[in-house]
């Protein structure tokens, strides 16, 4: 079992430029934010980031709002310095709650009674003994996994459905375009 995603320690210290440039950025230009976190990039030895992420992080820090790299960057940035507005400040400490704790509890659990996400990711969360017994029946025999044989029918039937809405509708348009009824309510008032 793998512990929360780690931070890249060259985001940590980016989004750490960022932090710093934010709190000194109020009532400062465009490009003025922008060559404070050029300057602020390659203090920490960053590369030259490029011109477009360049604008969008300093437009979001003339209004005082710090640009969030990604979040396991943003939360251990925030462990560092606090981020400099309260508000994301204070989800990126729930946040680095949250990843504590979880990773505290997954190092509790066994692989076996953990539950894998769709995107092969284990969430950490306990799943229960019919669940697992399932998963492992469904891994031994794919043809017979539950719902595995339902989906396909059920977008099937839907398809055909759409089909023949569509061939029903275009069959009504072609009937009034040569003037004929379509329908018997019609017929009777078209009699004379």
């Amino acid at each position: 079992m793998e512990s929360p995603t780690q931070a890249n320690p060259n985001n940590v210290q980016r989004q750490l430029a960022i932090f710093d440039v934010v709190r000194r950025a109020r009532g400062t230009s465009l490009p003025q934010i922008k060559e404070m976190l050029t300057k602020a990039f390659a203090e920490r030895g960053l590369s030259r980031q490029p011109g477009a992420w360049l604008d969008a992080v300093a437009s979001e820090a003339a209004y005082g709002k710090p640009y969030l790299i990604d979040l396991p960057a943003a939360v251990a940035a925030n462990s560092i310095a606090a981020a400099p507005d309260p508000e994301v400040e204070s989800e990126l400490r729930k946040r680095g709650i949250l990843r504590s704790e979880n990773s505290t509890r997954s190092q509790h659990l066994t692989p076996a009674a953990t539950k894998t996400t769709d995107e092969g990711e284990e969430s950490g969360h306990p799943i229960a003994p019919v669940a697992e017994s399932r998963n492992k029946r469904d891994a031994a025999h794919p043809g017979r996994a539950s719902g595995a044989s339902t989906a396909p029918a059920g977008r099937l039937i839907a398809s055909a459905l759409l089909i023949a809405l569509a061939a029903a509708a275009v069959g009504v348009v072609l009937r009034q375009r040569r003037g004929r009824p379509t329908s018997p309510s019609l017929t009777v008032g078209a009699c004379r």
